[in-house]
């Protein structure tokens, strides 16, 4: 018994030393802990809450923590915040890139977003700062607001002195035409001398109608004439008393539809419940799919897939062959700008019917091969700064890839555009391309060409 004992105690001994050395692990590496990391620096003037430990995240992905907040020696002075990021995101934070503090969620806590920069700036040193904008403050809101009440307040009172301005040059224009009045008085007596001679000849007329002189006479005082009118006047006079009542039924019938106990306002709050419902669900099966995604048991298809969702994917991990994996070769071809692209007179590009047809074309190659392989639309653009290269290359990406879908009915999910700047080194111009490049990943047991000639398909030339 007592060996049996001391056997039971060691064993409980030593699952608790391991449970414990399980759950240090497992809270460090939520933690990163166990992660090599580098330290980036950045300056506010205002932190909003802020604290050391708060999350840091570098496009949206959690990246590391608030590692210390300095504060500042005086008032012109900034507070100087020290982040701890993880090394395998280094690349992505460049001398352009900027930090900002937002809400996780709308009141939740304080983290520190930094956007990534671009690939003409170099990385940020260890230790290094990068640029920073301030947090959103409702003080200079409401002093906005203020301003702005104040400059309706001055508008108001211009707007008053401009009104008896109008209202004393009405004044004016009223004696003017009193006089206007006094010089045509000897036209007016004229006037109403023609209208007496009128009033003569008038009374003349009507004594030959009443006489039964005339035409218009026979038609007064033919007693027949006058019985058929007062008969079609009664049955005017009917019809729209019928349509009067028609009218109120009508009124009735529809405020009995839409009032509260009307079928209509029934309808309403079903439907207004249903969509709300609808949405509920939604969000619920959106949040489910996602953890589903990062649970143990399913982990390995996505990890053998290669990727979660497309939209995840960064342009550095693209082009280190994130979407190269099990096996996957990508099948790529080359358009240029000008045979896609016209400019508008306020520098917009827009798909040409030349360049839609190329697209078709393009797409001709690649409909052949499974419908749930990988297409990215690369999209090159060649301007003088790097976030206008990032902006124009996105939207000429943009605008193939939503043609492309309706087109083909293609599946959103597995349809991704990449803004890759200019650099393009597999390019028929090696180093820099201008225009987008459609790549599809294929497993190599799906096609049948070799891989350097599917690789050097090019077409737009």
């Amino acid at each position: 018994m007592a060996r049996a004992r001391a056997i039971a105690v060691g064993a409980f001994v030593i699952g608790g030393f391991f449970l414990f050395t399980v759950g240090l692990f497992l809270i460090g590496n939520r933690r990163m802990l166990f992660s090599d990391h580098f330290e980036a620096r950045a300056s506010f003037a205002h932190i909003a809450g802020l604290t050391v430990g708060a999350k840091v995240r570098v496009a949206g992905m959690d990246a590391g923590e608030v590692k210390q907040i300095h504060v500042p020696t005086g008032p012109s002075a900034r507070f100087l915040v020290v982040m701890q990021i993880r090394s395998d995101l280094h690349p992505l934070v460049r001398t352009d890139s900027v930090a900002s503090i937002q809400n996780d969620g709308l009141v939740g806590n304080k983290f520190v977003q930094v956007e990534t920069g671009t690939d003409a700036a170099p990385q940020v040193a260890d230790k290094g700062m990068i640029q920073s904008t301030e947090p959103f403050d409702f003080t200079d809101l409401m002093q906005k607001m203020s301003d702005a009440i104040d400059t309706i307040d001055a508008t108001v009172a211009d707007v008053q002195g401009e009104l008896q301005e109008t209202l004393a040059s009405i004044s004016d224009t009223a004696q003017s035409a009193q006089t206007l009045v006094n010089d045509v008085g000897k036209d007016v007596r004229e006037i109403a001398a023609s209208g007496n001679k009128i009033s003569s000849d008038l009374r003349t007329v009507i004594a030959d109608v009443k006489a039964g002189r005339g035409t218009v006479g026979k038609l007064i005082t033919d007693d027949a004439l006058y019985e058929q009118a007062k008969e079609i006047s009664e049955q005017a006079r009917a019809t729209v008393e019928n349509l009067k009542d028609a009218t109120e039924q009508a009124k009735q019938a529809i405020a009995d539809f839409r009032g509260e106990g009307g079928p209509m306002k029934g309808l309403t709050g079903d439907l207004t419940q249903t969509l709300a419902y609808a949405r509920e669900t939604m969000a619920d099966l959106a949040d489910s799919a996602e953890a589903l995604k990062h649970n143990f048991l399913f982990r390995g298809y996505f990890n053998r897939r290669g990727y979660f969702d497309l939209g995840e994917i960064s342009v550095q991990q693209y082009r280190d062959g994130a979407l190269e994996a099990s096996g996957r070769v990508p099948l790529r071809i080359w358009l240029e700008a000008r045979v896609l692209f016209t400019m508008d007179a306020q520098g917009h590009e827009s798909l040409t019917d030349d360049g839609r047809a190329r697209l078709d074309s393009a797409m001709s190659q690649f409909v052949r091969y499974p419908k749930n392989s990988p297409l990215v639309i690369e999209g090159y653009g060649q301007e003088s700064t790097g976030d206008q290269r990032y902006l124009l290359s996105r939207s000429r990406a943009t605008a193939v890839r939503d043609y492309l879908v309706s087109r083909f009915g293609l599946d959103p999910r597995t349809v991704a555009t990449m803004p890759m700047g200019s650099a393009a080194p597999k390019s028929p111009t090696p180093g820099t391309w201008d225009g987008v490049a459609l790549t599809i990943f294929v497993p190599r047991e799906a096609f049948h060409a070799a891989k350097p000639v599917a690789q050097g398909l090019i077409e737009g030339r």
